[in-house]
């Protein structure tokens, strides 16, 4: 009997995921985080996963982590100390970075800080050329002098980037033998491994962050190895912020690539529901305890980025583009100097929790705000669970109240009103401001919160359909499981397209495909399970920036050059409403993603039922206060699970799931699908 475990650690939850692989059962639960060690909440949940199903930890055949331990460390600067080594003269490269502000006319941003201070930034006598030619050879014996100082500096973390190094990674790799020879407790991070491309601004910010957060996310992995070896658990793969796998050896060198791991495992679970259920365009709304993540899939196909930012740092390594606020089930509602009410993006994450958690904490959350609005019942929380404090909620809102004026509701419902707005600008960002109308998405709400948000945030864009998926709350961990094991590569060599270029280009599309086949080799899957997606950075000669390109086949021998300019013009003229189709084109960076497909989960289908609930789906009513009323209103209560396919409720209403809320405004309808999805029509405001 095959079992595909899912473990997501959250801000505030672990989520858990478990598929019988041979029925299709779905079995999942939640266990707090354990903030000190993700680990403890990893095997909680595993132990509490396999009592449910009564199986034993070795019986485990496939599983798969996602973690917000190097995210974490980032943002509480919890990594290690850095040192660089680059090339003479640049090593001043980490804080000038580039003339581009974020804010024109604002004299006073400030810089991110530089993550390796300046006495460990070393410049080395070496020197490659732009198509790898060596200039000036290493001088071997300063780096050895560097090595020893570091060492007796007690850094244990190296970023090595090396001008033009992915061109020819010789001179990285020759520092890399050295480091390991002196110094080999020491962790390295080569630019060439890390981020192979050219922009030496962003690719050593993108290999000294890695360097940062190396130790100590290695060290995690490493230790989770081992209790899970204890336990007769198999190691697991690790998400990658693409929507990838990776094994969690690799994952511990390039730690970089799991920034974004557990927001990842959503949008890739929404693109495999999307397909299932027939639906093209979808936007995610993945609301946690935290905050809330935002994410495109076009054509049934996750939008993804080469470049991003975090937290100001650019990235140049590929990952889902999504857009994050600090909107989450604790996220805290606060009044500012100018007597105004804000909503984060401080939290009161996983310890200690919401007011209502009973732990102490004495400050309005979003969970405290729905919970007095009577949207969550305090005890059915959490699968019943946890029984949450209604008192506790009410008094946290009282210093608001007091500097506001407002009545308890209007505090309440203040919080809930700037959290949706929060959420819906974050929507807006991921399509209107890309050239995209949210008309033409549906919009599925995950995450143990977004359920009970998804409605309004949904009437306000206009968007007229919602979907909240069966494992909802779990949504993350679940597409864990429908993700396949990933490698992207990249090379930069500029090439002008064009038909005597045919072979160059053939050429270095091998080369990368030769790669990939080597990890996908090392990692026994099978060739008639592996995929390779072909793409390429293509800008007019001369410009600054780049779009990517699909190269739209799987034998490169056969690459259509007409094809790729035509293509090339028309997404040019999407993006900037014009294109010149006389002007030359250049390749700058060859891509190649080396899939190798895993076995997709197969769900149960759930029995057919008439348009109305049977009575035992019906739990009785509450006292909800609604958006659009102002009001308390008795609604009446479905239990979710005991729902069949084809039952219909119209809002207004509530639909209790095992660990979320579902709230339906008036006039809204929604339908259980074959699947156990809940789809949601969103009524109209001119209806």
């Amino acid at each position: 009997m095959s079992q595909r475990l899912a473990i997501d650690v959250g801000g505030t939850f672990t989520d858990v995921v478990l598929v019988n692989e041979e029925t299709g059962q779905i079995s999942f639960t939640k266990t707090p985080s354990s903030p000190g060690d993700p680990s403890d909440g990893v095997l909680k949940g595993i132990k509490k996963i396999t009592a449910k199903v009564n199986i034993q930890p070795e019986e485990i055949d496939y599983f798969i982590h996602g973690t917000t331990f190097a995210t974490n460390a980032f943002l509480e600067k919890k990594g290690s100390q850095v040192a660089l080594l680059t090339t003479k003269g640049f090593r001043d490269i980490v804080e000038i970075g580039r003339q581009k502000r974020t804010k024109l006319y604002d004299l006073f941003q400030d810089k991110p800080l530089s993550i390796v201070e300046r006495r460990y930034r070393y410049g080395v006598q070496e020197r490659m050329g732009p198509k790898g030619e060596i200039l000036v050879p290493l001088n071997e014996d300063q780096v050895i002098d560097v090595i020893k100082e570091i060492k007796e500096a007690g850094i244990t973390s190296i970023a090595v980037v090396y001008l033009h190094s992915y061109a020819n990674p010789l001179h990285e790799l020759k520092t890399a033998e050295i480091i390991n020879k002196w110094y080999p407790k020491c962790q390295v991070s080569l630019s060439h491994t890390i981020s192979p491309e050219f922009r030496e601004y962003e690719r050593t910010i993108t290999t000294v962050l890695n360097a940062y957060l190396k130790p100590n996310t290695n060290n995690y992995l490493i230790n989770l190895s081992n209790k899970l070896s204890r336990q007769n658990v198999k190691k697991p793969y690790i998400m990658k912020s693409s929507g990838g796998a990776m094994t969690i050896d690799l994952a511990g060198d390039k730690v970089v690539e799991t920034l974004l791991s557990g927001p990842a495992g959503g949008v890739i679970g929404s693109t495999f529901l999307a397909k299932k259920i027939g639906i093209q365009n979808i936007i995610t709304l993945d609301m946690g305890g935290t905050s809330t993540d935002v994410a495109m899939i076009l054509k049934q196909q996750p939008k993804t980025t080469l470049e991003s930012l975090f937290k100001g740092y650019p990235l140049k390594v590929p990952m889902i583009e999504m857009e994050t606020v600090g909107a989450g089930g604790g996220s805290i509602g606060w009044i500012d100097k100018g007597n105004l009410l804000k909503v984060g993006p401080q939290s009161a994450g996983a310890i200690p929790g919401p007011a209502c958690y009973g732990n102490g904490w004495m400050e309005p959350t979003i969970t405290d705000a729905n919970l007095v609005l009577g949207r969550i019942d305090p005890k059915s929380f959490h699968n019943g669970e946890m029984h949450l404090d209604v008192q506790a909620a009410k008094q946290s809102l009282a210093d608001i109240m007091h500097k506001t004026g407002m009545s308890l509701e209007e505090a309440a419902l203040g919080i809930v009103e700037i959290a949706n707005h929060h959420m819906a600008e974050a929507v807006r960002l991921v399509t209107i401001r890309k050239g995209y109308d949210p008309k033409e998405f549906a919009l599925f709400a995950f995450g143990g919160a977004s359920p009970l948000h998804a409605s309004a945030i949904a009437k306000a864009l206009n968007i007229p359909k919602v979907v909240i998926p069966r494992m909802s709350s779990e949504m993350s961990a679940f597409g864990f499981l429908a993700a396949d094991i990933r490698h992207d590569f990249a090379i930069t060599r500029l090439t002008p397209v064009e038909q005597s270029s045919l072979p160059v280009m053939v050429g270095i599309f091998k080369e990368l495909k030769d790669r990939g086949d080597e990890l996908l080799t090392q990692e026994q899957v099978p060739e008639k399970e592996r995929l390779y997606l072909y793409r390429v950075d293509l800008r007019y000669k001369g410009q600054a920036f780049e779009i990517t390109i699909d190269v739209k086949t799987s034998n490169t021998s056969k690459l259509d050059v007409s094809e790729l300019t035509t293509n090339f013009h028309l997404e040019y003229e999407r993006q900037y409403g014009q294109a010149d189709k006389h002007e030359e084109i250049e390749i700058v960076n060859y891509r190649l993603s080396a899939i190798g497909i895993t076995s997709k989960v197969q769900l149960e289908e759930l029995s057919v039922g008439g348009s109305a609930p049977a009575n035992a789906a019906k739990k009785g009513t509450r006292k909800v206060f609604l958006n659009s009323s102002r009001e308390y209103e008795d609604l009446p209560v479905y239990e979710v699970t005991k729902l069949l396919a084809s039952n219909q409720i119209e809002g207004p209403a509530i639909i209790d799931g095992i660990d979320t809320t579902i709230l339906m405004e008036t006039g809204d309808l929604a339908e259980m699908d074959y699947l156990g999805n809940l789809v949601i029509t969103i009524k109209e405001e001119s209806e």
